[in-house]
């Protein structure tokens, strides 16, 4: 699967939510997406350890990275 740049997931995630925003956590490490779904009008929120994290999370689309078994 493609890996986006950081700035083509932003401009995605403004594309699919109104009112987008994507700002450190206050409350600890990490980042927070969150918008309103353009078409389900539903507010969405997402976590992540970096900025991509948290967009990929958001967009759904998160890059599983696990140890092989």
């Amino acid at each position: 699967m493609k890996r986006y740049r950081l700035k083509a997931l932003k401009d995605i995630a403004r594309l699919n939510f109104a009112n987008f925003q994507l700002y450190r956590d206050p409350d600890g490490p990490g980042w927070i997406a969150h918008g309103i779904h353009r078409e389900y009008r539903t507010l969405w929120t997402a976590r992540g350890s970096t900025e991509r994290e948290a967009l990929e999370a958001l967009l759904g689309l998160a890059h599983n990275v696990g140890v092989p078994s």
